[in-house]
Parts: structure tokens; C-alpha cells; sequence
């Protein structure tokens, strides 16, 4: 009886942290630069476009080089206007913009799994 009850918990604990992580990558777009709960500072890097390079699709923010990828979802974030955030593109990555970049997992901060720029301007 008692496996059967930590049984029951183990599977509760583990389907309760997934719908968490599942509801934050679905609303991951709306959250403005910097402000992503248990992510921000902690798994990406915020700063500055210092350099892209659209041969090699990198781009180098806060000392960090990222590739960006076909999985790479790039938001635009517009917070600052009062506007609902948009997908975005490569093209969207601008020298001087700052961005927040999450990585793929810890064992590859070198592959980007999103991106979101500011932009300042409708």
C-alpha cells in the first residue's frame, strides 16, 4: 500500500513539472526581455548585438557566439511600445538591438533554442 501511494506521488510530482515547462515554452513569445521565471540570467544571455555573421547564421551578444538554427524560434519583442509580441526572422537580428538568447541545454550554450529582440520602432 505504501508503494502504491509514493507511487502515486512520484507520478503527480513529475506530471505537475511538465505541464509547468510545457505552459512556460507555450508562453515563452509573451514574456518581455529578461522577465522569464526560473530562465532569465540563469539559461540565456541578455545584452547587445555585437556581431552577426548570416554565412555561418551566428550571432554574438553579452561575449556570447550562438548559432542560430531552423529550430530557433525568434521573437520580436514589443513590450516597450505596448504591443503584443511577433514572430520574427535572421533579418530581425541587428547590430546594436539587445536581445535575450536561451540556449539549447547546458551542454550546447552554443546553439540558440529562441531568441527574442527588442525593437523600439512600430
Amino acid at each position: 500500500m505504501r508503494t502504491l501511494f509514493l507511487g502515486i506521488g512520484l507520478i503527480t510530482t513529475l506530471l505537475c513539472s511538465m505541464s509547468y515547462a510545457h505552459g512556460q515554452k507555450a508562453t515563452e513569445r509573451y514574456i518581455p526581455i529578461g522577465q522569464s521565471p526560473g530562465i532569465s540570467n540563469k539559461y540565456t544571455y541578455i545584452g547587445v548585438i555585437e556581431a552577426i555573421d548570416p554565412q555561418q547564421r551566428t550571432v554574438t551578444a553579452a561575449g556570447h557566439t550562438v548559432q542560430i538554427t531552423d529550430e530557433t524560434r525568434i521573437w520580436l519583442d514589443r513590450s516597450l511600445q505596448k504591443l503584443s509580441n511577433q514572430k520574427g526572422s535572421f533579418d530581425d537580428l541587428q547590430k546594436g538591438r539587445k536581445v535575450e538568447i536561451k540556449y539549447t541545454d547546458t551542454t550546447q550554450p552554443q546553439v540558440a533554442q529562441w531568441v527574442k529582440v527588442q525593437v523600439t520602432a512600430p
